[in-house]
């Protein structure tokens, strides 16, 4: 089965829109932390998950575990307007994803 995988170009972008919604956060001085060790501990998660050798219905449920604890400590970070903007992001995010991967089926 093929993989598909981000060129640097997708790369650079997809790093940019990320430090871009950041910035339209707004986080004040003492949440910029906070997130920073959020999502640093999400991101370790994702890379120790991807380079796994678990079954793919156990990498799935550990995505859903890491993701469920993100989403509940953003939310305590966050403002309830500031949270309503990340969990946007994440379905925009995803929908690039899913648009992504017709796009390589192709």
């Amino acid at each position: 089965m093929a993989q598909t995988r981000m060129t640097e170009e997708e790369k650079d972008a997809a790093i940019q829109r990320y430090l871009d919604f950041q910035e339209k956060l707004n986080l004040t001085e003492e949440q910029k932390p906070q997130v920073e060790e959020i999502n640093t501990s999400f991101f370790k998660g994702l890379a120790d998950l991807r380079n796994s050798s678990a079954s793919r219905l156990d990498k799935y449920r550990t995505y859903k575990d890491l993701s469920a604890k993100r989403d509940k400590q953003m939310k305590e970070v966050l403002t309830k307007d500031q949270y309503k903007m990340f969990k946007d992001f994440q379905a925009e995010t995803k929908e690039n994803l899913r648009e992504r991967r017709r796009a390589n089926q192709r």
